[in-house]
């Protein structure tokens, strides 16, 4: 994306940040070059990915790699630092980028404006940001039968059965579910680790849950959803269950109840569960500090899953008329002060 750019240790307005690259995304600040200003013109990459990182005193290093072979080159050979190990696939590229200094976005040439940031959330935190899909920006859910990851991944989500349909919901713009439809990915989904450290976060537009619905899940290897990295279900009390792993039994947790005909934000996190160790699990409504919730059963580490679904899953599709509008994934856990900041930077879109 061709934003200006701008190195700065201190948080800025109408910026998104990275390590201490800072991005506007607004178009208001003055764009370089121009040592007065601190700013720096942007370079985009016509299709792909493009990584970034401000200097202090100099114009910013921007790499735009041709293909995934050139972001695993990057990774291994010109990232500072480098990963311990050989990166060997895109997947694992990501996972190091999200995590490093750099700023990495993606130009989707089939997604709608994706030259631009304008309506992305300024302030949003973006250390180990593996997904971002939202209905209130363009780029993201502006193509029909698609939903677009924001994040700099480049996740691409398509539809399934009845397409859900992008209405208000509210007075604010969300999928509609239907009983029917959903979104799945179904490249680079690896890159979405919800086996390790990992935070969720989910908009939604609850009226009524009359049964058990499957919102967010990874398909299971060797197992159900449910006994791999994640499956997510809402309860018709309104709150969402989640399950993970699957020797000798899975683990279990839940979170509190939604606020009936309103928007809520919803998050959970989890510690790894690629290990032996007992799992552990948190829940956060609207921004919240986190409270802990999970009983762990399994002493196993959990297989690695497949696609990432939103809208269906092993208890079958959200019925309507329930709705999203917007899910982030993170590979870490988000501290209390983290995911105070994602609802203060998103509430706006949704009414609060």
């Amino acid at each position: 994306m061709a934003a200006p750019i701008k190195y700065s240790i201190e948080p800025m307005d109408g910026t998104i940040q990275k390590g201490n690259t800072h991005l506007d995304i607004n178009g208001g600040t003055s764009s370089g070059p121009s040592r007065k200003t601190g700013w720096w013109s942007g370079l985009s990459n016509s299709q792909g990915y493009a990584i970034t990182v401000a200097n202090p005193s100099s114009p910013p290093q921007i790499w735009c790699p041709a293909n995934d072979s050139e972001v695993i080159l990057f990774c291994n050979e010109v990232a500072v630092p480098s990963y311990f190990e050989n990166i060997e696939t895109i997947d694992e590229a990501l996972i190091f980028l999200q995590k490093s200094q750099y700023m990495v976005t993606y130009n989707n040439a089939t997604a709608r404006s994706t030259t631009s940031l304008s309506g992305f959330p300024t302030k949003l935190p973006m250390d180990g940001l593996s997904c971002y899909l939202d209905s209130t920006i363009e780029q993201s859910s502006g193509t029909t039968g698609k939903w677009f990851d924001i994040s700099g991944n480049g996740l691409e989500f398509q539809s399934y059965g009845t397409a859900l349909s992008l209405t208000e919901l509210g007075g604010y713009p969300g999928f509609q579910f239907n009983n029917s439809g959903y979104f799945q990915c179904n490249d680079k989904y690896g890159s979405v680790n919800m086996g390790g450290d990992c935070t969720l976060v989910m908009w939604v537009w609850c009226v009524d849950i009359t049964e058990r619905d499957t919102i967010f899940e990874k398909v299971g290897v060797g197992g159900t959803s449910y006994q791999c990295e994640i499956a997510m279900t809402w309860e018709t009390g309104e709150q969402f269950s989640y399950y993970s792993r699957k020797s000798p039994a899975y683990d279990y947790a839940s979170t509190t109840s939604m606020t009936k005909n309103a928007w809520n934000m919803i998050s959970i996190k989890m510690s790894t569960g690629l290990t032996s160790a007992s799992r552990t699990g948190f829940w956060s409504k609207n921004g919240s500090g986190y409270s802990a919730s999970y009983v762990s059963r399994s002493n196993t580490a959990l297989t690695p899953a497949a696609q990432i679904r939103v809208g269906y899953g092993y208890a079958g599709p959200v019925e309507g008329s329930n709705g999203i509008g917007a899910l982030l994934t993170y590979n870490k856990m988000l501290s209390n002060t983290e995911i105070s900041q994602v609802y203060q930077s998103t509430k706006e879109r949704f009414g609060l």
